[in-house]
């Protein structure tokens, strides 16, 4: 089973303080095991954008009965947490669906050696809704930017941008390839520089360089 995890502190921090103020999400009128399995299906949501099997609510809950799930499952959909949804082959779905947004996954940006153009659609990944503008995903590949957190299989999710800032990390188009690093200006250079001591920092010449948007966070998963 995929566990998977968003990561950004502060986009994370604003969402549950937003819940919390609203109420709109809080578990206060779930049970303790309620609302442990409501959490773990919105985590998956946020991972993947489909639910859970009754089988890997059990896993996690560490029951041996695929009965205890469904009956939380039940208890979720008559306290309006969850809805059948027969248009999904999972048949469940969360009530609040407007807090997630769906992004492109455009191909893959190596943290490591450039090797493709991201402009290819690859499919789809679920985002919390406060994340707004034209935001897309490419999967990571090496080990490069290992040190700001940003490893191998990760999807990062990236907020389209032309420019950026000293010291933001960005995925870059150099001589028709895509890479993930961090952007630097030294007076009038401009440099990708990795965050694994492995590698070493390259000086851009080549005036077909340019910035396709500012990775803004990571989804995360276990157990590939």
């Amino acid at each position: 089973m995929e566990r998977s995890q968003w990561e950004r502190p502060d986009e994370s921090k604003q969402m549950k303080n937003k819940e919390r103020q609203s109420g709109k999400n809080n578990a206060d009128s779930l049970s303790p095991q309620q609302a442990k399995v409501y959490r773990f299906l919105k985590e998956q949501v946020y991972a993947s954008g489909s639910m859970p099997t009754l089988r890997e609510i059990c896993s996690e809950m560490g029951w041996k009965a695929v009965g205890s799930a469904q009956d939380v499952v039940q208890a979720l959909i008559e306290k309006g947490r969850v809805k059948k949804d027969p248009q999904k082959a999972r048949a469940l779905s969360l009530t609040d669906g407007e807090d997630f947004r769906s992004i492109p996954i455009l191909g893959s940006a190596p943290a490591g050696v450039p090797i493709e153009s991201v402009e290819y659609h690859r499919g789809d990944a679920v985002v919390p809704a406060f994340i707004r503008g034209p935001v897309f995903a490419v999967r990571v590949q090496g080990d490069s930017m290992e040190n700001a957190g940003i490893e191998d299989g990760d999807l990062a999710i990236v907020k389209q941008a032309e420019s950026a800032d000293h010291d933001e990390i960005v995925v870059a188009m150099v001589a028709g390839e895509v890479t993930i690093k961090r952007f630097i200006k030294k007076q009038n250079e401009i440099w990708l520089q990795p965050e694994n001591e492995k590698y070493k920092p390259k000086l851009i010449n080549d005036s077909s360089f340019r910035i396709l948007g500012k990775v803004i966070g990571v989804h995360r998963y276990f157990d590939r």
